[in-house]
């Protein structure tokens, strides 16, 4: 890649960044591209020269977040050992991912935005129909709870319990940086069976 393609990258990439940060403190329909732009320092011209328009910035963000269960399902997949063995790889992928990669933790708080926000386009409420991170998961906890790994109770209700602990360290990765985050272990041993049972 040559210098202009690298800064070109560049430029769209603190489009997304600077949109994302204000579409998860704002809303979408309260974030504009003059606010965008203005936060940039870049005209609204240079911003269209990048993107149609608010909407594509938004799709773009939001399918950015669907990958998110498609890269659990390859973790998973690609895991070598036990149930619980896949699930530590992939807690510990999700945290160190959290720690480095801001846009990772700020994707916890977009879709949930995505999903509930009145003011979402339509087609982007019908692109986020589809984010699903409970059933990539329920293989595993199923054969895990056969191998007696994990412990025993509904799968469904398991993997929530799974989720809604990673979600809500995420929010507070974004929201309170210097809190020190838990141990990935912790959150496994939400799902992992106690040695009596």
């Amino acid at each position: 890649m040559n210098k202009r393609e690298q800064q070109r990258l560049d430029r769209r990439n603190q489009i997304l960044n600077c949109s994302l940060d204000m579409i998860i403190s704002r809303g979408y329909a309260a974030t504009t591209i003059r606010d965008i732009a203005k936060k940039l320092n870049i005209s609204t011209g240079l911003f269209f020269n990048y993107f149609d328009s608010k909407e594509s910035v938004y799709e773009e963000l939001v399918r950015y977040g669907m990958s998110g269960p498609q890269t659990v399902l390859q973790v998973l997949e690609n895991s070598s050992g036990s149930p619980v063995g896949c699930f530590e790889q992939l807690t510990a992928g999700i945290f160190k991912a959290l720690k480095t990669d801001s846009m990772t933790a700020k994707m916890f708080l977009l879709m949930p935005q995505a999903m509930n926000s009145e003011g979402v386009p339509q087609n982007i409420k019908q692109i986020v129909a589809e984010f699903d991170p409970m059933s990539p998961v329920l293989p595993f906890i199923l054969k895990g709870q056969e191998l007696g790994e994990i412990k025993q109770g509904n799968p469904e209700a398991l993997a929530l319990a799974y989720w809604s602990a990673i979600q809500g360290i995420a929010e507070c990765v974004v929201l309170h940086p210097q809190i020190p985050m838990p141990e990935s272990s912790w959150i496994v041993d939400i799902l992992r069976a106690k040695p009596d049972e």
